[in-house]
This record gives C-alpha cells, sequence and structure tokens, in this order.
C-alpha cells in the first residue's frame, strides 16, 4: 500500500481552489510565495499566473477575472484576506489566449503571529 502525504499549505491549497474554478480551461503557470505577517496576523502573499487558450478557454478566464476578486474562498485553516488581478495579458491574433496574474493574501484563521 503507498501512502500519500496530501499537502494542507496555504499555497497548495489556494491554487487548487483557483483551479477548481477555472474548470478546466486554465493552464497553471507559476505561483511564488512569500510570507507576511503584521502585529496580529500571520499567512503568505501569493502571486499566480494562469493561462487560457482558444476562444471558449478565453471566455471562460474573462469571467473567472471578473468574479475572483469578490469570491469566498472556503480553505481549512485560511481566510483569503486579499484578492487582486494584478495583470491581465490578451493575445488576438492566432489563436486566442488570456494569461491573468493574480495577487492574493491568505493569513492563517484565528493564529495570531508569534503564537
Amino acid at each position: 500500500m503507498i501512502h500519500q502525504t496530501i499537502r494542507r499549505d496555504p499555497a497548495t491549497a489556494l491554487i487548487r481552489a483557483v483551479m477548481a474554478l477555472a474548470s478546466g480551461q486554465a493552464q497553471f503557470e507559476e505561483h511564488r510565495g512569500t510570507q507576511w505577517a503584521s502585529a496580529t496576523f500571520a499567512g503568505m502573499r501569493h502571486v499566480m499566473r494562469l493561462h487560457f487558450a482558444g476562444a471558449e478557454a478565453v471566455a471562460h478566464g474573462e469571467r473567472l477575472a471578473a468574479m475572483l476578486p469578490e469570491h469566498e474562498f472556503r480553505i481549512r485553516g485560511q481566510l483569503v484576506a486579499d484578492l487582486a488581478i494584478a495583470q491581465v495579458h490578451r493575445r488576438d491574433e492566432g489563436e486566442p489566449a488570456l494569461t491573468l496574474t493574480i495577487e492574493a493574501l491568505t493569513v492563517e484563521d484565528d493564529c495570531p503571529a508569534g503564537r
């Protein structure tokens, strides 16, 4: 029997949640995360990039970009305190394509810094 540890870190959880909302229409390109803390909270800043290729995928990506900043994520042990679409790059010549750069801040739920 093979046992596999399921990663429950904030980066993996956020990537999974965003990719689920992308409904198989996006290719995950990149994630960069840095630890973040304030006087009362600890968390992580995220920058991720998704690529959508083809007319149907681009249309889905545009809808996703519009709804993501207001979406209420349900990530165990984490709150998505802020999420913004930092950059949108469209390509119309040839096959349409869309690349979204997403910036987010997750904070530990009920776990102040220094605890």
